[in-house]
This record gives structure tokens, sequence and C-alpha cells, in this order.
């Protein structure tokens, strides 16, 4: 059974809104064909335009997580960085071996060579992780050249010897 429901008297302002929308009025008129915006008169999207349309929506998020991540690091933005594998890999290891206290306090573990051994083999597991996943972005977007590969092995490197210089030396190494 269906039910219409009509409003109480034809000149309610409900009656009104339904045949004259506000933001459509009736008298808007087009002067040219400048006025007019036509959707979908190019065709259809090629596969050309559609990656392009997700490498740029990617790019933004890129953007965007650099930029969180340089606040985060306390980089003001225009600061040029050295982008060097030693720097690079510097930066990283400083960064994580400075979570070493609150690590061996979560863990019940001291400052000796066996508990810095056990912070450095469950962070340097993820800075490995992280490194292969980055290695993998770059191979899906066909920009992992052989340079960017050996400055990837490099940076790898030297974060592995500071993290051996860690466990070792403790932080103060």
């Amino acid at each position: 059974m269906v039910n219409t429901i009509n409003p109480v008297g034809g000149n309610s302002e409900v009656t009104r809104l339904i045949s004259r929308p506000p933001l459509l009025p009736t008298e808007l008129k087009t002067s040219g064909p400048d006025d007019i915006v036509d959707f979908g008169s190019s065709g259809k999207v090629s596969p050309g335009q559609a990656q392009g349309i997700v490498l740029e929506r990617a790019y933004e998020q890129l953007r965007a997580v650099v930029g969180d991540a340089r606040a985060d690091l306390g980089i003001p933005e225009g600061v040029e960085l050295d982008t060097s594998p030693d720097a690079t890999a510097n930066r990283i290891a400083d960064f994580a071996i400075g979570f070493f206290s609150k690590y061996a306090k979560n863990n019940g573990l001291e400052d000796n060579e066996e508990g810095r051994a056990q912070f450095a083999k469950f962070i340097g597991g993820a800075i490995e992780t992280g490194i292969g996943e980055a290695r993998d972005i770059l191979g899906a977007l066909s920009a992992l050249s052989p340079q960017i590969d050996n400055n990837i092995n490099q940076t790898a490197s030297v974060i592995k010897q500071r993290l051996d210089d860690f466990v070792k030396n403790g932080i103060d190494a």
C-alpha cells in the first residue's frame, strides 16, 4: 500500500520550495557559450591520464607525510637538508637510539651490552623493514635506479655500523 503525502494547502512553503528550489532560480539564463559547464565532453580518461591522477595524489600525500616528519623532527620548512647516505643514516640512527632508555625501561633491560643488543636487534629489524618497503615502493614506481639503490645500501650499512657501535659502547660512543 502506498500513501501519498501532500502538503496541507496549495500555497505552503514546501510546495514553493519543491516547485522552485532556492539554489536553482528559474530566471537563471546563460548569456553565451562561456557560461556552460560541460563534463565528459573530451571522452574517456586514458590509462596514462588515470595513472597521472593517481601519481599526483600519491605525491600530495607524500609531501604531507614529509611535511609532518619535518615538523616532528624540528626541521624548519625551506632549510636545506643533507640527504647523503651518511647524513641520512646518522639521522635515522640518532632518532632510533634515542628511544633506548624508554625501551629499556618498558622491557626491564639494563644499559649494558646485552640490553643494548636486544634493543638493536628490535630497532634494527624495524629499520630494515622500512628500508625494504621504501625500496619496494621505489621499484614499483620505476624510480629505483642503480645510484639510488647504492645510496640505500650505503645508508643501511652506516645504520648497521652505528647500531653495532651503540651495542658495544652505549649512547655516549
